[in-house]
């Protein structure tokens, strides 16, 4: 049960708690009163017998009922301490877990992130943390607790009787076989249970996101399919682990019996002989007996342990994961914002083509470039590297001449709002939201953003104001309202760099002439970068780069590109460029 592997992942798992001492110790010590109280139940049986049953003796008569009645008082006080103050031992320890998966799962590098998926790592969060909590508080309590009870009786049936007792020790070696085999069956069916786990989480989270789809086409029969199978996987695995433990726990107990009774057969024959008094033959198979349920919960614990330790290696694994990278610590003082690609590629993992090759240009400091081309063509790759959620695989980007991987993480990202076609909103107020991870702004401000945006219109409408609740991912509200309210986190964030990436694509056009309005303002002195397909969002930026294959096939103004007659008007005369002003 617990081999090499096992005792590095629980040594592991238990530094959580070691931070905890005192109440380690004070639970460690309930144990040991605990295990102490089993042979001391077989020591007053003894004297129950021979003093008060067969020698008559008075005292007895009074002595042995405190004494038997103290000794279950004292197991009783114990037993509650132990369980009270290891639950909270291991619930401080499971924060701290979740906390720092928390931290990781922030700290992931983008690639890294995207290729866990968000199913299986609220999978890690929302599963496989119990099974490690089981193993943190149940399961080490059972091991300490049941092992020196077990310690404790041997030790007693050693004083009273070692010939009878090593014979009865000769099963040891077949029960820690049995226990070993199963133990590592259990744990392969683990890891497959938290696989599925993982995958169920996945198709739930995807077919709830999809619920408009799957609707509309009528395909919930294939989505009953696909999540039934994933069950019945995790069905399957549950009830594999299930039979060996099943199996597992009356294997060692029948193994137990027949040594028992091969031990009391001996022992009644020693009795006759007077070897053994009527009292220590009662005692000694009454600890014989008691020994029996710390076994029991030993064998039983080991599936828990197995789950635990399946789940631990789950967390960790995670844990593990190195941070984004970020070796840059300078900053730029007073940023003027010029953008600078200089012979770029980068390639996906998961791709054999590069998404970007050779890419070459520059982004003007304070003015507007859009950037167009059809879809797969390089301009949502172009952002995600501008904001570092990926680092080129060669040559280099400069901001303001300074190269982005020698710039401090953190500091870049200040520099830059980002309004992007997914618009991300949070189960919170209007106000929270538009002043998203910043608790100092004063309402002045959240109110002047809000009508920059022209968000405010609504926002006035809305039951509570800026108070009002969104519901998740603003459900609440509608699409323009809920992209106008990013925009206005745009606008309060200020930053000199500003990226809109299909940024007013569900706005109708009177609102987006609104935006456009309140962009102008927010254009000066601004270096923006606009990934649009109206053109009524394009056609007034400073400079347009045209991509294709990811690479800068065309770069001019919206006049110069139409007259060059080019890829950009081929675009335009195709319907690529939507004029719905």
């Amino acid at each position: 049960m617990l081999d090499r592997t096992t005792l590095n992942l629980y040594r592991r798992l238990l530094k959580y708690i070691l931070p905890y001492k005192a109440m380690i110790a004070v639970t460690m010590l309930s144990l040991v009163v605990i295990a102490a109280m089993e042979p001391a139940t077989a020591m007053v049986m003894k004297d129950l017998v021979d003093e008060s049953l067969i020698a008559k003796n008075p005292d007895s008569f009074i002595q042995m009922p405190l004494l038997l009645a103290g000794i279950f008082i004292i197991k009783g006080f114990a037993e509650y301490f132990s369980k009270v103050f290891s639950q909270w031992i291991a619930q401080k320890a499971i924060l701290a877990i979740r906390t720092d998966m928390y931290s990781k799962m922030q700290n992931l590098p983008f690639a890294k992130f995207q290729s866990y998926g968000t199913g299986n790592l609220m999978s890690k969060i929302t599963y496989d943390v119990p099974q490690a909590s089981n193993a943190l508080s149940t399961a080490w309590v059972t091991l300490i607790r049941d092992s020196l009870t077990i310690l404790a009786l041997i030790a007693y049936l050693l004083y009273t009787s070692w010939q009878l007792t090593l014979l009865m020790l000769i099963v040891g070696p077949v029960v820690a076989w049995i226990i070993d085999k199963a133990s590592k069956l259990m744990r392969n069916s683990s890891k497959a249970m938290q696989k599925n786990m993982g995958q169920m989480t996945h198709h739930l989270e995807e077919s709830l996101n999809a619920y408009q789809d799957i609707k509309i086409y009528a395909a919930e029969s294939y989505e009953q399919k696909r999540f039934k199978q994933t069950g019945s996987e995790l069905l399957n695995n549950s009830m594999h682990v299930t039979k060996v433990s099943a199996l597992n726990v009356p294997l060692v107990q029948v193994l137990a019996a027949i040594a028992l009774s091969g031990v009391v057969y001996i022992a009644m024959q020693m009795s006759a002989k007077d070897l053994f008094t009527p009292g220590e033959l009662l005692a000694y198979i009454t600890a014989m007996a008691l020994i029996f349920e710390p076994i029991r919960r030993l064998t039983s614990i080991n599936e828990t342990v197995q789950k635990g330790m399946a789940a631990s290696e789950s967390i960790f694994e995670l844990l593990d994961q190195p941070d984004e990278p970020d070796q840059g610590s300078n900053k730029i003082e007073h940023l003027k914002g010029e953008i600078r690609f200089e012979n770029v590629e980068f390639r996906y993992n998961n791709s054999t083509q590069p998404a970007l090759n050779n890419f070459n240009l520059v982004i003007p400091a304070g003015k507007t470039t859009a950037l167009v081309g059809q879809s797969g063509s390089g301009k949502t790759t172009l952002v995600n590297l501008i904001t570092r959620f990926y680092d080129t695989t060669q040559g280099g980007i400069y901001l303001d001449g300074e190269n982005l991987q020698s710039l401090d993480r953190n500091h870049l990202r200040e520099q830059i709002a980002l309004v992007g076609q997914k618009v991300t909103l949070f189960a919170d107020t209007v106000a929270a939201n538009i002043a998203y991870g910043r608790a100092d702004i004063p309402r002045e401000a959240i109110i002047a953003a809000a009508k920059a945006a022209h968000a405010w219109e609504f926002i006035e409408q809305l039951p509570q104001g800026l108070e009002t609740q969104i519901g998740e991912n603003g459900s609440l509200l509608s699409g323009g309202q809920r992209q106008r309210i990013a925009i206005a986190r745009a606008f309060l964030k200020n930053a000199p760099i500003l990226i809109l990436d299909e940024a007013t694509s569900a706005l109708d056009n009177q609102s987006e002439k609104m935006i456009q309005e309140a962009m102008e303002v927010l254009k000066q002195n601004r270096t923006v970068i606009i990934i649009a397909h109206r053109l009524s969002t394009i056609e007034n930026a400073d400079q347009i780069a045209v991509l294709s294959q990811g690479q800068l096939v065309e770069l001019g103004n919206h006049r110069q590109l139409l007259a060059h007659q080019g890829y950009y008007s081929g675009l335009y005369q195709q319907g690529e460029l939507a004029d719905e002003s």
